[in-house]
Order: C-alpha cells, then structure tokens, then sequence
C-alpha cells in the first residue's frame, strides 16, 4: 500500500484525484514498495530539469495513445509528475477512465520534489527512454 495524503487535488473536476506529498513518495520509494512513475512534462521541460529516477516520459498530449503502454501496470499504483500539478490532474484523470485504480498526483510536482533537493534523474542522456519505471519490491 502506498502511503499517501488523503487531501484531493483541488477543484470539482478533480475530486477524485489523491495527491501523495514528496515526503511520502520517496519514503515509499526507499521502501521498496512497487511504483510506477509517469512524468507528463514535454521532452524539453524533462530534459532542462531531470525527473524523478526511472519514470516513465508521456508527454500529456502523447497519454490518450500510449496509455496501452501502460496497460500491464494497471493493479500497481502509478504517480503522475508535472511541474507543479495542473497537467498531472488532468493526466490522472485520463488514466482513472482508463481503469488504473491506485493514481496520484505528487503533490507540489516537480518543483517541489527538486526543491527540497530529493534526488533527480538528468534526462538529456536518457530523453528518449519511455519506459518501463517500475520501483520493484
């Protein structure tokens, strides 16, 4: 079970939407639990700023085709990274109609987690990996 604040994302659309604060996503993270990441920033935006180790890069406006890419990871909960929140709601929402079950936003998103200095992947050398992310227990 991922640990996770029970505060949905802000706004009617996005009710349904659980957040998971940075601390609590790299507690589960160093605790081996199974996670799977997906950053929805574009290609450029990874590039400049790194992403969090192995996740997955599905720019938002990629998601709706390559969410089969995904498919098999379905029972694993899945939290989805931006860089500051608005496109990871949007993105979790897409993945919630899609029949994952345990989604998250990282709360604060990308900015928050490298600005409380947590550890980063550079992507400029690994920009064209898409998967797979997996944290393995």
């Amino acid at each position: 079970m991922l640990h996770h604040e029970q505060t949905p994302a802000s706004g009617p659309l996005y009710e349904c939407v659980r957040v998971i604060s940075p601390e609590a996503l790299l507690q589960s993270l160093r605790s081996k639990i199974t996670i799977t990441l997906v950053d929805v920033r574009s290609t450029t935006e990874a590039c400049a700023s790194g992403t969090l180790p192995h996740a997955w890069l599905i720019p938002l406006p990629q998601l709706t085709g390559r969410i089969e890419e995904l498919a098999h990871l379905r029972a694993c909960p899945i939290v989805v990274i931006s860089q500051r929140e608005m496109r990871s709601k949007t993105a979790a929402l897409q993945l919630q109609r899609a029949g994952f079950g345990e989604v998250f936003v990282l709360e604060g998103g990308a900015h928050r987690w490298q600005t409380l200095g947590y550890p980063l992947e550079e992507r400029g050398a690994h920009a064209r990996r898409c998967g797979p992310a997996t944290t393995q227990s």
